[in-house]
């Protein structure tokens, strides 16, 4: 990947220019290069000034928005003196390569208009963002940190203990990727990375603004630390307070495991930087007490049961496609229902079957990526795209990749059956409907035309009002 990166940036020829927009608000539709569809936000702190080096935070969202993602930052940003540039162009459709080129481009793009400091570039992203963010220093030198909310992406045999970089991990309550974050983190440290993993209350792709600028003050206390910003007392206690504010109402509140995973955030954090002494009485009253003590080992309880379950699934998912058993499709569908209906409680158990959804539907998605680069058999590739579409009735591929293989198998009716549910769901690009690989047979035929225009008022190659073929 870094030979790909290196001769992209031969081939950009961009001029630096002095920017001239307006300071403190977050302006969107910056292009990267005349040549390509790509484009970012940018936000400039009130205090920029082009005579002067700044900090630099590079924003990946998952699904592209750039504006929106900026916004988020902008306070944490405007307090602690960084630049923003965010990208409107990661896509979880791409693969990694892909969106990891796009960041490149946008990287190289300021860097050739902005004054950055080289010493403090980070980045951040959410979900596919995350694995984006967290690869960009295994290909670029001198990354101050990445921040990494619900995925990531770390290859160890790519790491160089030389050029070490401050690993945020953000994961919510809600999201499986939680285990694989605190197992990066840990592998990291043994290597003497310095590692931080938030958590709150969720499953939201991005956590609230309180919790974003938590974590850019890790990396803002890492500069400091390195000796690559001026240490300035004032902003370290106006972060360590507004820490602690949040344990004592993460405390208020009964989160108490919430509580501890901050308060040893903050023993990382604050090392050397301020008196530990409330960090260690908070947590020596947390271990006094009696809630902290139940609510410890319901958790060990869950994430137990939640480890069998997942052993369990990931068995039953493995023999199903390799057996391509089609009649276990209905109890796929009862695991989904009662999944769904744990997660309407409101207890340890519901985050828990949210999780458990969340993996399975990741799970599944990954084995079609690997499907797409091996040959398997028909069968196996058709139950893997329809156990994805009981877990995320969304997934519009899956649906369409359904429809090809019954077509190609001459099973128009599991073809047509799938199309309804995939209309039903919302889905709406007719001309999709008519470009699906191997399908020219079906969609000449009246029944599938006939669906199609039940739920998009017309059709292609059929009128219901005429009951004749186009």
């Amino acid at each position: 990947m870094k030979r790909i990166i290196f001769f992209l940036f031969l081939s950009l020829q961009v001029s630096a220019q002095e920017l001239m927009i307006k300071k403190g608000i977050v302006v969107d539709d910056f292009k990267v290069s005349d040549t390509l569809q790509e484009s970012y936000a940018l936000y400039l702190p009130t205090t920029y000034q082009n005579n002067k080096l700044w900090p630099v935070l590079f924003l990946f969202d998952g699904e592209g928005r750039g504006k929106a993602a900026a916004q988020l930052f902008q306070s944490t940003a405007e307090e602690q003196g960084y630049i923003l540039v965010s990208s409107n162009n990661i896509s979880e459709q791409n693969e990694l390569k892909e969106n990891a080129v796009i960041a490149a481009r946008l990287l190289q793009r300021a860097a050739n208009i902005l004054p950055l400091d080289s010493r403090q570039i980070a980045a951040a992203g959410s979900m596919t963002g995350g694995k984006v963010a967290s690869s960009l220093p295994l290909i670029f030198d001198n990354f101050l940190g990445v921040v990494a909310v619900g995925d990531h992406w770390v290859n160890f045999n790519l790491l160089d203990n030389k050029k070490n970089f401050l690993f945020i991990g953000i994961v919510g309550d809600e999201q499986f990727s939680g285990r694989a974050m605190n197992s990066t983190a840990a592998a990291l440290s043994q290597l003497r990375f310095p590692t931080q993993i938030y958590t709150y209350s969720g499953g939201e792709d991005w956590p609230v603004p309180e919790i974003i600028s938590s974590a850019v003050g890790s990396l803002t206390l890492e500069a400091m630390r390195e000796g690559n910003r001026p240490l300035d007392n004032q902003l370290i206690e106006q972060l360590y307070r507004n820490d602690l504010s949040r344990v004592n109402r993460l405390m208020s509140q009964n989160q108490l495991i919430n509580a501890e995973v901050l308060l040893e955030v903050m023993e990382e954090k604050y090392d050397k930087l301020v008196n530990m002494a409330e960090i260690r009485s908070k947590q020596d009253q947390l271990l006094r007490s009696r809630n902290y003590d139940q609510q410890k080992r319901q958790q060990v309880s869950i994430l137990q049961k939640e480890s069998r379950l997942l052993d369990d699934f990931v068995y039953y998912l493995e023999d199903d496609i390799r057996t391509a058993n089609f009649e276990n499709l209905g109890w796929w569908n009862y695991q989904k229902n009662q999944l769904d209906s744990l997660a309407q409680r409101k207890d340890g158990e519901a985050k828990m079957a949210l999780r458990l959804k969340d993996f399975i539907k990741e799970y599944i998605h990954l084995k079609r990526q690997d499907m797409n680069n091996s040959r398997v058999p028909l069968e196996s590739e058709l139950i893997t795209n329809m156990i994805q579409t009981i877990f995320d009735p969304k997934a519009f591929g899956a649906y369409k990749n359904i429809i090809s293989l019954s077509a190609q198998d001459n099973d128009f009716s599991t073809a047509y059956f799938y199309l309804e549910e995939m209309l039903k769901h919302g889905y709406k690009d007719m001309q999709g409907l008519y470009n699906i690989e191997g399908t020219l047979g079906l969609r000449l035929t009246p029944e599938y035309n006939q669906i199609i225009e039940n739920y998009l008022g017309a059709s292609k190659f059929y009128d219901s009002k005429e009951e004749s073929q186009k």
